[in-house]
């Protein structure tokens, strides 16, 4: 994690409020399902020479057993690059809060990477959504922030853990960098 920030340059004084990464319910699904998905024609193969009624294709299977092995390494190979393509994904995506803003770093393929900023002082609005029984269960959801400037800057992330804490130090921090530019803080007079 110390190579992600060597690469955020961090203002002066700024100092990291919390490090935030997908829930990992949604990790653990990604990869039993490509693992999932990885097996089937392994175990297809495995069964098709026990439960194949039909004899002649029993010797096929026999007569291209080589080719049968190098194909399904070869599919091994690519569910093996999907599981890390999809721990990549998941251990680059970031959320970073500091005392002045929100960096969000999205990994969208191996060579496509996205930074965002935002800064706390044109935050208005900060929405947490979680609909369904296991992200309620397990306590992750979806959260959407929107800044004072174009559509472009509002943002969404889905899957964060514990949404309504992040909300809680997002709005505290928010607060506390209004007072500390000399804005008012939402609520005060």
């Amino acid at each position: 994690m110390a190579t992600l920030f060597e690469k955020i340059e961090l203002e002066a004084d700024e100092v990291v409020i919390k490090t935030v990464r997908k829930h990992w319910f949604v990790i653990t699904v990604e990869i039993l399902c490509v693992v999932a998905v990885g097996l089937l024609p392994v175990i297809f193969v495995m069964l098709l020479p026990v439960f194949n009624p039909i004899p002649l294709l029993n010797d096929w299977f026999v007569n291209n057993l080589p080719l049968i092995l190098f194909g399904l390494a070869a599919w091994l190979l690519g569910t093996t690059m999907a599981v890390a393509i999809t721990w990549t994904n998941y251990f680059l995506d970031l959320w970073i809060i500091t005392d002045r803003r929100i960096i969000v770093i999205e990994q969208v393929t191996f060579f496509n990477r996205k930074v965002s900023n935002f800064r706390l002082e044109r935050m208005q609005d900060i929405k947490v959504t979680v609909s369904g029984i296991i992200p309620t269960l397990l306590n992750f959801g979806t959260i959407r922030a929107q800044t004072a400037s174009a559509a472009e800057s509002n943002f969404t992330s889905p899957a964060l853990p514990d949404p309504r804490g992040l909300q809680a130090i997002i709005q505290n921090a928010m607060d506390a960098r209004l007072t500390s530019i000399g804005g008012l803080a939402p609520g005060a007079e």
